[in-house]
């Protein structure tokens, strides 16, 4: 059995909050020897598809025979899922030895502003277990905007820049310029960037950070050609300019067309800059993609779908392509946290539902399943309230006829916890 302390002393560490800066990072990298500095990199920010991106680029360099680095934040089962090497999550004995490595470091006394937070020690241990394991490449997701943040340490072969909204307006400004601004920190002096067409406000922000730096910039949608070629129940398929293929992803939603367009002009860097991939490879990589919990169907009988969005945006877009797949009169299951515009989720999906069950993930940061049902209750005419998530979602089985879908979405924590729950209920079986 694992020893579980040293992990929580690692969640531990989220007790001193967010702070952005590279100073802590770049001392705690140095005491490990510079682990960062021993693979190459694909550097990726954004609000929303950055780890569908992410995953999508790492799986074709996987493909092509790159041994090769992930890291994504958050987790939603286990936080091995954070590090992963070749697709395989970072082994308990690595993880537990390298929490042991930082933990010497972090404990040292020091001035309160030099005090570890758990993102930059969990960003130093998936740099280290990157440089332990051998990576040729490493695909490394910016955690919050980016010039600031603990990954930027880096100097990647790539950036890629998915779609830039409003969010942690508290930490990087409460206009989509200021926002574009934090996210496009993390472009370099020479340093190729791919970017989303997206809201002009972005946009002029990427290409005066990416002019100043001397980085070519390649916008997808503009210099990047694709074109949607179907969005089905099986997934996406999209044919790209650039590379000339037409690509399918497991992946649902339309949206992922441009995010595979991106993960695919990130590549056509790559191989610019001497890292060779095969056709076959790219064909076969985006084939194999996964991105759990996000449109994410976890069973057919009945239909079930996990999917972790948690703001308006990114609801709006989500229930738009519900909609699409699996038409109204579904039963949703909404759990949401108390930093999070519950009215505008529940807006979104709301319409979509014949029934709904609200419910709270076990966070202390969770709003209550009565307020969830409160919000719920303008747009659906039976609202349940049930707090825990797997009971929430025994209920919506219970409830389901063999013609309903079930939709379970509005936090990583409610989706965590619903994964939990699928795995009991396949043991169980």
């Amino acid at each position: 059995m694992m020893d579980d302390e040293p992990l929580r002393w690692l969640y531990g560490r989220e007790a001193m909050g967010i702070k952005l800066g590279l100073g802590n990072i770049t001392r705690l990298l140095s005491h490990l020897g510079d682990p960062h500095l021993r693979f190459r990199s694909v550097h990726v920010a954004g609000s929303n598809g950055k780890g569908s991106v992410s995953a999508m680029t790492a799986s074709v360099l996987q493909e092509a025979g790159y041994r090769t680095g992930l890291y994504t934040s958050p987790h939603l089962v286990d936080f091995r899922e954070r590090i992963q090497v070749d697709g395989t999550p970072i082994p308990v004995k690595d993880m537990l030895h390298l929490i042991d490595e930082v933990r010497e470091f972090a404990e040292r006394p020091g001035p309160p502003e030099e005090r570890l937070t758990f993102f930059e020690l969990t960003t130093a241990m998936a740099f280290a277990h990157f440089a332990d394991a051998g990576v040729d490449e490493a695909v490394v997701e910016v955690g919050m905007g980016g010039r600031l943040d603990a990954t930027n340490v880096i100097t990647p072969d790539c950036c890629a820049i998915t779609r830039i909204g409003l969010e942690h307006t508290m930490y990087l400004g409460d206009t989509i310029a200021a926002i574009a601004w934090e996210k496009a920190g993390i472009i370099k002096p020479g340093v190729p960037v791919v970017a989303i067409e997206q809201d002009s406000d972005a946009l002029s922000v990427i290409r005066a950070r990416a002019g100043d730096l001397g980085a070519p910039l390649k916008i997808v949608g503009r210099d990047v050609g694709f074109e949607e070629l179907f969005s089905t129940m099986d997934g996406t398929e999209v044919y790209l300019e650039e590379l000339d293929l037409a690509l399918r992803v497991p992946l649902l939603g339309r949206y992922q067309a441009s995010n595979c367009a991106l993960a695919g002009g990130t590549l056509a860097e790559l191989m610019r800059r001497g890292i060779y991939i095969p056709e076959e490879a790219i064909i076969n990589g985006m084939a194999k993609v996964r991105w759990p919990g996000r449109m994410d169907i976890v069973s057919r009988e009945p239909l079930i779908m996990f999917d972790v969005t948690h703001t308006p945006d990114g609801a709006r877009t989500v229930a738009a392509e519900v909609g699409r797949l699996l038409g109204s009169g579904l039963i949703l299951v909404l759990g949401v946290l108390s930093d999070k515009d519950l009215q505008g989720i529940a807006a979104s999906f709301g319409p979509l539902a014949r029934l709904a069950i609200a419910t709270s993930p076990s966070s202390p940061r969770a709003f209550t399943a009565s307020q969830v049902a409160q919000a719920l209750r303008p747009f659906v005419g039976t609202v349940e309230e049930v707090p825990d998530v797997a009971a929430a979602l025994t209920r919506a089985v219970a409830l389901a006829s063999p013609m309903d879908s079930i939709l379970v979405t509005g936090s990583l924590f409610t989706i965590g916890e619903a994964f939990r729950w699928l795995d009991d209920r396949k043991t169980r079986r």
